[in-house]
């Protein structure tokens, strides 16, 4: 997926509540519901968070997913030996960039917690 897609995913994970109330306030929350089923079966995440991004726009976010600002932050390369210098808890299934630096959090799209991943 590219960085665009992962960062869509990402912010749709992050803000599924809120984007979830302001969909079904339009009247069209089983849309979303198709998506995040075939997010969760291992469908193309790419087209589909798409297709959540148009559903958005057409429901009158103009920016869609898209309020997170582009690029990524380069991993840190392996220091040897000893304690990680970073921990962050990522997406579960590895799809988006979504990162919590506090401990705990759940993927509300997959609905299993945050993997804690150590660099």
């Amino acid at each position: 997926m590219t960085g665009a897609g992962a960062a869509g995913l990402a912010r749709l994970c992050e803000q599924l509540a809120v984007i979830r109330g302001f969909v079904d306030s339009r009247g069209r929350l089983p849309e979303l519901e198709r998506i995040l089923e075939a997010l969760r079966a291992g469908g193309d995440a790419a087209r589909l968070t798409a297709e959540a991004d148009e559903l958005l726009r057409r429901c009158g976010i103009a920016r869609g997913l898209g309020g997170l600002r582009g690029g990524h932050a380069a991993a840190l390369p392996r220091l040897g030996a000893g304690h990680p210098v970073e921990e962050a808890h990522v997406c579960p299934a590895g799809g988006c960039d979504r990162v919590e630096l506090d401990p705990g959090g759940t993927c509300a799209i997959h609905g299993r917690p945050l993997r804690l991943l150590r660099l």
